[in-house]
C-alpha cells in the first residue's frame, strides 16, 4: 500500500532473508555518535506514493522504524524515540534517530544497516478529532 523510493539502489530497503519480517535501512553517510549522545541519520528513502484504493476503510497505513538488535546488544546503539512512526502523508526523507548508550563513541559507516522498517495497517480510533493537511516534514506536527 505504501511504495518507497530511494535516492540510489544501494539505499533501497531490503530483506536480509526470505523470512525477515522487517527490511533493513542503511546509512547514507558516515556518522560518529559519541557515548551518551544522539544522532540523526538520513536513510536515502522517501514515501513515493500510497495506493489508497487498497487501504481498508477506517485504516491508515503506517511505516515503523525499529532498532537492530545486534547494534543495541553489541554497541548500545538504539533508537532515540523507541519505535519511529512514519505517517502515510510524510513527504520528506525518512531519518533514523539513534542514541549511543555505550561507554565509547561509535562510528556508523556509509552502507551499514542501521534500522529496520515495517508496514502496518493501523485502525483509527473512532470519534477523535482530525487535523488538516501536513505542511512540513520531520517534526512538523508539533512538540
Amino acid at each position: 500500500m505504501i511504495f518507497l523510493r530511494s535516492k540510489a539502489p544501494e539505499f533501497a530497503p531490503s530483506y536480509a532473508t526470505t523470512a525477515s519480517a522487517a527490511a533493513d535501512l542503511r546509512a547514507t553517510c558516515e556518522l560518529v555518535i559519541p557515548a551518551g549522545e544522539r544522532g540523526k541519520m538520513p536513510s536515502g528513502v522517501w514515501i513515493d506514493r500510497v495506493d489508497w484504493e487498497k487501504v481498508p476503510p477506517g485504516m491508515i497505513p503506517e511505516l515503523q522504524v525499529r532498532a537492530r538488535s545486534g547494534l543495541a546488544f553489541k554497541h548500545g546503539i538504539m533508537l532515540t524515540n523507541g519505535v519511529g512512526t512514519i505517517d502515510a502523508d510524510y513527504a520528506d526523507e525518512i531519518c533514523v534517530l539513534l542514541y549511543n548508550s555505550g561507554k565509547e563513541s561509535f562510528t556508523i559507516q556509509k552502507g551499514d544497516r542501521i534500522a529496520q522498517i515495517t508496514m502496518n495497517l493501523v485502525l483509527k480510533i473512532p470519534g477523535l478529532a482530525t487535523g488538516g493537511i501536513r505542511a512540513g516534514g520531520f517534526g512538523s506536527t508539533g512538540v
